[in-house]
């Protein structure tokens, strides 16, 4: 009786020991793959697209600029962007004019630049839109001041101020300098009709490589 009483405590402790020795092992693996999953990098999230502007471009950035701030932005966001988007205006009136002035050059007859047009900043480009009539009148601006006589000259002048003056104002820009002083200094007028002063040909080969914006392929 006392031997079949040793014998099953033996089985017992038997069966036990490898019970532990089961389990230890069990654990360790669970440890090994629980390292294993957590060396891994998880999934990041990637943020929008951040093109210096909230990730705002054509018209809707414009719409933002203009005071109509978009659902889920917040106000004193978009406001203070707008020194940044005073470079990006200035740019495509500058671009659009210049423009103009390269396919009257060239001898092409006058298009419609693209509507929005990408502008280059120094970190970002962006894609600005502005309202179809000021693109017209600035892109002719330049287009027609090509030998334009001084009486059409004044007048671009004028239309060019105009449409930059109401693209300021209506974001709440304002203009330092007339964009017409800078896009027509270096301009060389054809004189009005009747005129008998004479031109010196080289004089109209003008280089207009000064304060000049990236223009699009």
């Amino acid at each position: 009786m006392t031997s079949l009483l040793l014998l099953a405590v033996l089985f017992g402790s038997v069966i036990l020991v490898v019970l532990m020795i089961y389990l230890g092992d069990r654990v360790k693996r669970l440890e090994i793959m629980s390292l294993h999953d957590s060396s891994e990098p998880a999934e990041v999230v990637k943020p929008k697209n951040d093109n210096g502007f909230l990730g705002l471009s054509g018209k809707k950035l414009w719409d933002a600029m203009s005071g109509k701030v978009p659902e889920g932005f917040v106000e004193a966001d978009v406001v203070a962007l707008k020194r940044v988007f005073e470079v990006v205006l200035k740019n495509h009136i500058e671009t659009l004019f210049k423009l103009g002035k390269r396919d009257a050059t060239s001898g092409n007859s006058p298009e419609t630049p693209k509507n929005p047009l990408e502008i280059s900043t120094l970190r970002h480009s962006i894609e600005s839109w502005i309202p179809a009539q000021h693109v017209s009148t600035i892109y002719k601006a330049g287009y027609e001041s090509i030998g334009a006589d001084e009486v059409s000259v004044s007048r671009l002048r004028a239309n060019l101020d105009d449409a930059a003056d109401t693209l300021f104002s209506r974001t709440a820009l304002a203009i330092k300098q007339p964009f017409s002083e800078r896009l027509f200094a270096a301009a060389v007028a054809l004189p009005a009709t009747g005129s008998l002063i004479e031109l010196d040909e080289e004089s109209l080969n003008v280089d207009d490589s000064d304060n000049a914006s990236q223009l699009p392929d």
